[in-house]
């Protein structure tokens, strides 16, 4: 009963505090995953230089990485949506006329 409790002492309290934002969400605010994607991405590199293997880790399992997760997910599929979905390059006029 109490290790849950230890446990929730040795984490950074923003982190604990971060509240969850799921995929489904994210894809209704596509501008908003796309700017805490970018965000964390250099997030995650500062991370890595700053904390211990140990810490990193941890870090990695928090709120706030698993949104940084969740909205550079978003945005990758969206990307790809969006690529398969455009048209292909037009060759000129007379390309949809040639057999």
């Amino acid at each position: 009963m109490f290790i849950p409790l230890l446990w929730g002492c040795g984490r950074a309290p923003a982190a604990a505090d971060v509240p969850m934002k799921s995929a489904t969400y994210y894809e209704m605010h596509l501008q908003e995953a796309a700017q805490v994607a970018s965000r964390c991405h250099l997030l995650n590199e500062q991370q890595q230089r700053k904390l211990s293997g140990r810490d990193y880790q941890e870090w990695r399992i928090s709120n706030e990485w698993a949104n940084c997760h969740t909205a550079i997910s978003v945005t990758d599929a969206a990307a790809l949506r969006d690529s398969l979905l455009k048209p292909p390059p037009s060759h000129g006029a007379n390309a949809a006329l040639s057999p």
